[in-house]
């Protein structure tokens, strides 16, 4: 089967959709084959072809790949994951399975793969870099993001780039603030404050940023651990993991601690033997501590209470150095 008679092969409603979206027009007056001969033309080019393969999934590409590349007609992806591989039009649904044209073989194989290769590493950085950026800090200035891209790849922040992440995970933005979708929706219309850099905590490392880009993100400390094993405990199977999920987010979302766990119990603690309510608020109190909140721009409250400390004994040494020249001046 060849490109052409894969695309003949879908609906006219598929079709349509799929011209309007890549050829950006009204398909009322177009016919069929109109359609599929601009569909190919477009999805057959180099430039299509090589980006959505840098924006497949790790698993998928090497299953593609080596379907490509061992003349194998057929794609054993999950069943799952069809509707998504279709979107690509990389490949196509027969009665025997997901399928790739010949023709469109033959083109993959003519691809620059290394320059593949080297952008796919290159968007993997990147999505780890806005990704852990937004739940690290669930809103930040764009100041600091530039100032975090800087840091981590060693060149600005490329024009728009910005602008295309937000798009890709419906961030939203306020004066010069990206948020998350949920702190959006409950922001109430007051002044954002002005940026500085000394309000955040700025992890040292790509690697390290990386962490929150995970599903697991800020599940990192012992302290989170150990009240997510105490959860498990004393919750039922069919909802523990949604039950874990939420307490994380709340607890990393916290601007008050007693909403927080008032928020707690009413979500599993509530029903908890006065023993393990004890043991529930030492656990509580010690990973709020020590989890990156938003709040404080993805500082922990120790780290806070240290700063504040820092600052106060540096005050104090400057007021001491004013009093010891006044003493001075006065000798004089």
């Amino acid at each position: 089967m060849d490109y052409r008679e894969a695309l003949m092969n879908l609906s006219d409603q598929d079709l349509r959709f799929i011209y309007s979206h890549l050829i950006d027009e009204d398909t009322t007056d177009v016919h069929r084959i109109e359609l599929i001969e601009s569909i190919r033309q477009l999805v057959l080019s180099e430039d299509y072809m090589t980006q959505m393969l840098t924006m497949m999934p790790e698993d998928e590409y090497q299953l593609y790949m080596n379907a490509v590349n061992q003349g194998h007609d057929f794609v054993p992806l999950p069943a799952e994951r069809m509707l998504f591989t279709l979107q690509f039009l990389m490949m196509f649904e027969s009665r025997k399975g997901l399928m790739i044209p010949h023709d469109l073989v033959d083109a993959v194989k003519a691809l620059d793969k290394s320059a593949i290769a080297a952008r796919r590493t290159q968007v993997d950085q990147e999505k780890a870099f806005i990704t852990g950026i937004i739940f690290l800090y669930g809103y930040v200035h764009e100041q600091h993001i530039a100032k975090l891209y800087r840091t981590y790849f060693e060149e600005p922040l490329p024009v728009d780039k910005l602008d295309e992440w937000m798009t890709i995970l419906g961030l939203k933005r306020v004066n010069d603030i990206v948020m998350m979708p949920a702190i959006y929706d409950s922001y109430d219309g007051q002044e954002t404050p002005a940026y500085s850099p000394n309000y955040y905590y700025e992890p040292a490392t790509l690697e390290e940023l990386a962490q929150f880009s995970r599903p697991d993100h800020h599940r990192h400390t012992p302290a989170m651990q150990n009240l997510l094993d105490f959860i498990a405990l004393h919750t039922e199977e069919d909802n523990r993991e949604e039950v874990m999920d939420t307490a994380v987010f709340l607890i990393v979302a916290s601007n008050d601690a007693n909403v927080t766990m008032e928020e707690l119990i009413d979500l599993f603690a509530g029903s908890l033997s006065d023993e393990a309510f004890e043991t529930f608020e030492s656990l509580y109190m010690k990973t709020l501590e020590t989890t990156r909140l938003w709040i404080y721009g993805g500082m922990t409250v120790e780290e806070v209470k240290a700063a504040a400390d820092e600052r106060e004994k540096v005050e104090e040494e400057e007021k001491e150095k004013k009093v010891i020249n006044f003493d001075v001046f006065r000798q004089n």
